[in-house]
C-alpha cells in the first residue's frame, strides 16, 4: 500500500473561514425555517418542532463562532 501525499500543504486556516462561512449560511437556512415555522405552526402542537428548530439553530450559531474565532486565533499566530 502506497502513501499518497496532498497535492498542496494543508492551509487550515482557509478551511476554517470556509467552515465559518458554510455555517453561517446554515443558520440563515434556519433561522429562515424558525420564521415560517412561528409565522405558520401556532399550533402548540408544534411547539417541539420549533423548539428543535431554536436548539439546532443555537448549535448552529455557536459553532460558526468557535469558527471564526480559530480564524482569529491561527491569524494572530501567523503574524
Amino acid at each position: 500500500m502506497s502513501e499518497h501525499q496532498d497535492p498542496r500543504p494543508r492551509d487550515d486556516t482557509g478551511a476554517a473561514q470556509d467552515l465559518a462561512r458554510d455555517l453561517a449560511d446554515v443558520a440563515h437556512q434556519i433561522s429562515a425555517l424558525k420564521g415560517e415555522a412561528n409565522a405558520y405552526l401556532s399550533d402548540p402542537d408544534y411547539d417541539t418542532l420549533r423548539l428543535r428548530l431554536d436548539n439546532a439553530h443555537a448549535a448552529v450559531e455557536a459553532a460558526a463562532a468557535e469558527a471564526r474565532r480559530r480564524v482569529r486565533l491561527n491569524e494572530g499566530r501567523d503574524r
